[in-house]
């Protein structure tokens, strides 16, 4: 059992996830120290100027959302319900072009050079091994589903991709066939925001 463990844990995405998951902490940690407004207190001090300032919401949008996709920071749903409530739908757009740049990054970073590296260390457990082809053999299903799936990170869902040697082509056209579905979805939740009486705002 240990050695299958050590199997799976030696591999370049790992020691990427790893990092991943410490500049993750780090950057909670910092945004629970800057944290001093709650939700409703940003949301009704910028619902007053937003519409004077459409385009630096929308570069800060992406770039904020290029960080978090490279991190498993639980703040990419919130980030895009708060900006499709200032920004409407194309707030979900402007996200959705963070999550295809970000995902590249990853994909490549976490991406070994040798896609039967995995198949060949897992050798000698052929149940485990046909499991862990299945992914790479539906690299398209498997990244579409990953990224369909609300609970899935963005940069596990990269991650993952490298770790079972999923083709570019594959994961890349999964995240841009189906990668909108989310970002857009929460962006035009949000849009609603305004007809609902959220905090207050009418």
């Amino acid at each position: 059992m240990i050695q299958l463990l050590k199997v799976f844990l030696d591999a370049r995405s790992v020691r990427i996830g790893a990092a991943v998951a410490l500049v993750t902490v780090l950057m909670l940690a910092v945004w629970i120290m800057i944290q001093q407004q709650s939700p409703c207190s940003i949301l009704l001090e910028q619902t007053r100027n937003a519409d004077e300032r459409q385009i630096v919401l929308f570069a800060a949008l992406i770039a904020w959302s290029f960080l978090l996709f490279l991190t498993v920071m639980p703040l990419g749903t919130a980030t895009v319900v708060l900006a499709g409530f200032f920004l409407g739908p194309m707030a979900g757009v402007a996200q959705f072009a963070s999550l295809v740049a970000a995902s590249a990054v990853l994909y490549e970073l976490g991406r070994d050079r040798d896609p039967e590296r995995l198949s060949r260390e897992l050798a000698e457990w052929p149940q485990v091994a046909k499991l862990a082809a299945l992914p790479r053999r539906n690299g398209f299903m498997f990244s579409a589903l990953l990224r369909l799936v609300p609970v899935v990170p963005t940069a596990v869902a990269s991650l993952s991709a490298s770790y079972f040697s999923i083709s570019r082509k594959d994961f890349m056209l999964a995240t841009l066939v189906v990668g909108w579905v989310r970002p857009v979805g929460f962006a035009i939740l949000g849009s609603l925001g305004k007809v609902s009486g959220i905090c207050g705002i009418a």
